[in-house]
């Protein structure tokens, strides 16, 4: 079940939007997650798999602001 939600996050985080001249990612939306599942089924409670990847993309995106952070220190 793991593996699918993994899957699932990389799949749908492919067609991310970007904002501003430094490329910034926008959160996935609900949307985001219809259009995935509009061609594919999950194993697992609806609720449980948005809850999981937005959950993830909200990680990911805290992990890509911190190291932008940690450049623009360098810099």
């Amino acid at each position: 079940m793991t593996g699918e939600i993994l899957n699932a996050y990389a799949m749908i985080s492919r067609g991310r939007q970007y904002a501003g001249m430094a490329g910034v990612p926008l959160p996935l939306s609900l949307s985001d997650i219809e259009r995935y599942l509009a061609s594919r089924s999950i194993l697992i409670d609806r609720t449980e798999f948005d809850a999981a990847i937005l959950a993830l993309d909200d990680a990911w995106r805290d992990v890509w602001a911190a190291e932008q952070e940690r450049i623009s220190k360098k810099n």
